[in-house]
């Protein structure tokens, strides 16, 4: 699965407390390997693959636990927009950058013939 000419991109599978309760991604370590260790806030381009529905959106990289001597904890904070309103759980999304340095969030419907089943863990693509 090559996603938008991207040249790194990492995928998991939706969970419910990722769509419904929080609407942010914690950045594990093959998150974390693409966003890098600074908060910062990242115009990205959300995609739902097979459809013409896409928008522009910003997103927040941020240390939840940046207060914190020995710990962080980097999470990947969303907006609501039209393609996360048709995420659910189950579904996968490919988050990475393209060759223009681009964030792209592409959605991936259970039902989309690329699905890649559950992968419960962020995990690097390519």
């Amino acid at each position: 699965m090559r996603a938008r000419n991207s040249k790194t991109a990492c995928i998991k599978t939706l969970s419910k407390s990722e769509l419904y309760d929080q609407r942010e991604f914690n950045g594990v370590t093959a998150l974390k390997n693409i966003m890098g260790s600074e908060n910062r806030v990242i115009d990205a381009v959300f995609i739902l693959r097979g459809s013409d529905v896409s928008c522009n959106a910003s997103v927040t990289w941020y240390d939840a636990r940046e207060s914190h001597e020995t710990r962080s904890e980097f999470r990947l904070y969303y907006e609501s927009n039209p393609v996360t309103e048709l995420a659910v759980p189950g579904d996968n999304i490919v988050i990475g950058f393209d060759k223009n340095n681009k964030l792209t969030c592409i959605l991936f419907k259970t039902s989309d013939d690329e699905h890649q089943g559950i992968i419960e863990q962020w995990t690097r693509l390519y």
